[in-house]
């Protein structure tokens, strides 16, 4: 049965095509799959999976009230924790259901500060929101699906969106994530990564996918080509 993986470009963490969430959607039998993250807070930008009217769906966040957004568990814990990261697996043939109808999906409202030409012919660059923009998202095919799948996974190991130019979700912040879970998995391997005050690698680390996709198979790579001390930049490839 042909299955079609989806994530969103942006991800520079996202594990392609990861063979246990296969696994684990094709021991389902699932149609849909989707990974989770926990929400770092209520006003984080990012959709929420959820169960309405006995179906999985995601809540865009620009179509979360805000009430629902704050909303915690007794414990303190957030009621719609369930970020998503925009990780899924399709059955082929459940796409070809639910695309053979004449229902389209429905419109997402957003609002854009887009910049543009004012009457005197110069540029203006809005403070606020001057437009409005009408999207599609593909997990709105989620309630469609008769048997899914929700999978957590850990935020620092598989999602690390590239959104702003500075700041959260930065090409700083990036590299950073990157270079951490090249760490985390040099020290799984047995090999000594020199750290600052903050538990932070002291130098850049990249571990090419043609070297390893995963933790444990970077430790059978170590074992056949042993690895340090580290002394300055590494890159395994």
């Amino acid at each position: 049965m042909t299955q079609v993986y989806y994530f969103q470009v942006d991800n520079s963490l996202v594990r392609i095509a990861d063979p246990v969430f296969l696994g684990r959607h094709l021991q389902a039998d699932a149609e849909v799959s989707s990974k989770v993250v926990a929400k770092v807070s209520p006003t984080e930008r990012m959709g929420v999976l959820a169960c309405l009217d006995g179906r999985c769906q995601i809540i865009e966040y620009s179509d979360l009230p805000e009430e629902l957004a704050q909303r915690r568990e007794p414990d303190g814990r957030l009621f719609l924790w369930a970020g998503s990261p925009a990780i899924h697996m399709f059955s082929l043939a459940f796409l070809e259901r639910v695309t053979g109808t004449d229902e389209g999906l429905p419109y997402h409202l957003a609002r854009k500060k887009v910049p543009h030409l004012g009457a005197d012919g110069q540029p203006v660059k809005p403070e606020q929101e001057n437009a409005l923009k009408f999207e599609q998202f593909i997990f709105d095919v989620l309630p469609l699906a008769n048997r899914w799948l929700v999978v957590e996974t850990v935020r620092a190991k598989e999602f690390m969106p590239l959104k702003n130019a500075s700041g959260a979700d930065s090409p700083t912040t990036v590299r950073e994530g990157q270079i951490e879970l090249a760490a985390d998995w040099l020290t799984q391997a047995g090999v000594a990564v020199p750290r600052d005050a903050k538990g932070k690698s002291l130098h850049p680390l990249e571990i090419s996918p043609l070297f390893a996709l995963d933790a444990e198979e970077l430790a059978r790579r170590v074992r056949e080509r042993p690895v340090g001390p580290i002394t300055g930049p590494l890159y395994l490839e």
